[in-house]
C-alpha cells in the first residue's frame, strides 16, 4: 500500500478513535485525486471535508497547454478546477518566459517569482475550500484549520510533463489481461468486478511490475493484501505542481479542545 494511502486511512481511523462519538469520518480519497481525503458528517448535522498530507507532499495541481501560436500557456479544460485569479498570475509570469517553461520536460523547471508562496498558497486554500474542505491533517496528527495553511507549510512550485494518471482494466480488455498474466507471470488467482476492475492473490512481491498489452501499459499495484492492475494512461500533460514541507516553526495544531467544539 502506498504511504499516502496508508497515511489517509491512519488518520481515519485516529479521527474515528478519538472523536467517533461526535461524527462519522470516512476515508474517500483512494486513487482520485479530485475527491478529498475524509468525509466528515457530524451529530449535529454538519458535512465538511479533511485533506491529510504526509509531508514532504505534493499538494494540488493544473494543466497547462503551451500554444505556440500566441506563445501563452493554456488552461486546459480537462482541469477539474475552474481558473481563478493565482492560477492566472502564475499564467502571466510563464507566459513571460514562455520557450524555458515549454521546454521544462519530465525534469520540470522551478517557478521563481516575487510573491510566489503567497500565490501558491492562495491557490491551495481556494481550490481545496471549494471542493469543501475545512480542516488540514498532516505528521504527528497536527490538524488546523484551512485557512491557516500558511502558518504551516512551505510551498514551491514547478512546472513539467507527468503521465496523467492510471484506471481500470476494463471489461473490453479484461480475457487479453488475464491472459497474458498467466502466461508471463504464471499467476491464476484473480478476481474480476462488474465495473472493469482486475485483482490477483500472489505471495511473489509484484507489486509495481509493468506489462504492456496491445496499445496500453499495465502495473501491478499492492493494496488490501491483493494486487490491483491498473491500465496506465498513454497521455502526458504539463502540469504546474505544488509541493509543501513543514515549517520548522510550525504551531502545534489544534488542542483536543478546539476540535470537539469545531465538531460540535
Amino acid at each position: 500500500m502506498s504511504d499516502w494511502k496508508e497515511f489517509e486511512k491512519e488518520w481515519t481511523k485516529f479521527l474515528m478513535d478519538t472523536y467517533g462519538d461526535l461524527a462519522y469520518f470516512q476515508h474517500m480519497g483512494e486513487e482520485d485525486s479530485t475527491v478529498p481525503d475524509i468525509l466528515v458528517k457530524t451529530n449535529t448535522g454538519k458535512t465538511f471535508y479533511i485533506e491529510t498530507k504526509k509531508c514532504p507532499a505534493q499538494c494540488g495541481q493544473f494543466v497547462l497547454l503551451p500554444d505556440d501560436e500566441t506563445r501563452t500557456f493554456i488552461y486546459s479544460d480537462k482541469n477539474d478546477t475552474p481558473i481563478n485569479e493565482f492560477a492566472r498570475t502564475i499564467m502571466r509570469f510563464m507566459n513571460r518566459y514562455y520557450d524555458d517553461f515549454k521546454n521544462a520536460g519530465t525534469a520540470g523547471k522551478t517557478i521563481i517569482f516575487d510573491n510566489m508562496e503567497e500565490v501558491f498558497t492562495n491557490w491551495i486554500m481556494n481550490t481545496y475550500g471549494n471542493k469543501g474542505v475545512e480542516l488540514f491533517g498532516t505528521n504527528d496528527h497536527v490538524m488546523f484549520p484551512l485557512n491557516d495553511f500558511h502558518k504551516y507549510f512551505n510551498v514551491s512550485g514547478t512546472y513539467r510533463i507527468k503521465r496523467s494518471g492510471s484506471s481500470k482494466v476494463g471489461n473490453s480488455n479484461m480475457k487479453n489481461v488475464i491472459d497474458y498474466i498467466q502466461n508471463n507471470f504464471e499467476l491464476n488467482t484473480y478476481r474480476k468486478t462488474d465495473d472493469g476492475s482486475l485483482f490477483y492473490i500472489t505471495n511473489k512481491n509484484m507489486h509495481n511490475r509493468r506489462f504492456d498489452v496491445g496499445a496500453y501499459e499495465y502495473m501491478f499495484s499492492y493494496r488490501n493484501n491483493e494486487f490491483e492492475i491498473r491500465k496506465l494512461s498513454n497521455t502526458y500533460n504539463a502540469n504546474v505542481i505544488f509541493s509543501i514541507t513543514l515549517k520548522y516553526d510550525a504551531p502545534s495544531g489544534m488542542t483536543k479542545q478546539e476540535i470537539i467544539k469545531f465538531l460540535k
